[in-house]
């Protein structure tokens, strides 16, 4: 027998479908995580040799870490800066960094760096600069246009120095990365001179408009490739990953092709990606609020992603938890709270016990967080 369905059953059917359909792909509110400890003590913090305003500043500028093990299984940690051109060394210890006074001299320059990540595969540690425009005023600064490369000393768990001397003994400094953005159809229009930051007019150049500019703040390494994480542009609602082959990037002659890939990821409304990390299954990516003022209340996450591109379609990681930083607790040296950097402390079948640097606060503030896989 045939049975003609009512139009008020038909559109009931096709409501119930496609809540089934929304529910299958929607994730559930992450879970809301306070630091297990932290601010950690880091004795007298990181010393730079300038005025004492501008060592409060640089202090609080840490943007990225990357850390590995010495010949005595110590973990030993190179930690970027913001400001400057430098990094230095921090040994993680029991809640507590031990820093390390010698300065890692990334360029030999008066120019900003603007280091936003750090990264390594056990071979080299990797330093990115941010490749973007100037915040305040959208200046041009061709000096953050710079991916860097330190040969690893498995003995000291630090970047290999001559012989008697201080000095990097291989060091490595390429600004091919300018390029190979303007190539990728998904990032072209948002690399380039005085490309604004974010959708607002700079505070310092009210006349220009956002423009959504590059801006570079994670980084990880894995399978001899590169991962570079933005911050902006965020596009509706997704986040970019450029990822290339690391050797090709590093390649004097610019002859290898590097096998870039551009992925779009769902990190949430306003969010762009602050930094990341290679595990075991794929990455971690520490989110928070993109360039754009009007989205400094999105609030951070850590998200887990298998790391697989995938250039026809958005991905969506899994939403692991929410930072809440609500008791953080700012000391003198302290400013604000901006989670910038992280390194993962422990890796287990349950969880992962992560340690979280903040901009904003003096030698980044280090906060350790377990998070459910």
């Amino acid at each position: 027998m045939h049975t003609t369905l009512f139009p008020w059953r038909l559109v009931l059917l096709a409501l119930l479908a496609s809540a089934l359909a929304f529910g299958a792909g929607a994730q559930q509110a992450p879970p809301r995580i306070q630091p297990d400890s932290g601010p950690w003590d880091s004795g007298a913090g990181f010393d730079f040799d300038l005025g004492k305003k501008k060592i409060k500043k640089t202090r609080q500028s840490v943007s990225g870490i990357a850390c590995n093990l010495d010949a005595s299984q110590r973990r030993f940690c190179l930690v970027v800066f913001d400001e400057g051109a430098q990094a230095r060394y921090a040994q993680i210890g029991n809640k507590a960094l031990t820093i390390d006074a010698e300065p890692v001299v990334l360029r030999d320059t008066a120019d900003e760096l603007d280091a936003e990540g750090a990264a390594t595969d056990g071979r080299y540690f990797y330093v990115t600069g941010s490749h973007s425009a100037k915040r305040g005023d959208c200046a041009s600064n061709p000096g953050s246009r710079h991916v860097l490369r330190l040969r690893l000393d498995p003995a000291t768990g630090r970047a290999l120095r001559s012989p008697g001397g201080s000095a990097l003994a291989d060091r490595a400094d390429t600004g091919r990365l300018w390029a190979i953005m303007q190539a990728q159809p998904g990032l072209a229009p948002h690399v380039g001179e005085r490309k604004c930051l974010g959708s607002e007019p700079p505070e310092e150049a009210p006349a220009l408009a956002g423009q959504q500019g590059v801006n570079i703040e994670g980084l990880a390494a894995q399978g001899g490739r590169l991962y570079f994480g933005f911050r902006g542009p965020v596009l509706k609602d997704t986040a970019l990953v450029l990822a290339v082959d690391a050797d090709a990037l590093f390649d004097a002659q610019a002859a290898r092709d590097p096998k870039a890939t551009v992925t779009r990821l769902a990190l949430g409304a306003n969010r762009g990606i602050r930094d990341m990390v290679a595990v075991k299954t794929g990455f971690l990516l520490l989110a928070g609020p993109d360039d754009s003022r009007a989205s400094q209340g999105a609030g951070w996450t850590v998200a887990w992603w298998d790391g697989k591109a995938d250039a026809g379609r958005v991905v969506q990681p899994k939403i692991l938890a929410a930072l809440d930083l609500s008791r953080v607790k700012l000391r003198k040296c302290d400013k604000e709270t901006k989670p910038e950097a992280m390194m993962v402390l422990e890796e287990t079948p349950a969880a992962y016990r992560l340690l979280v640097l903040s901009d904003g606060m003096c030698d980044g503030g280090p906060l350790a967080f377990t998070v459910a896989r």
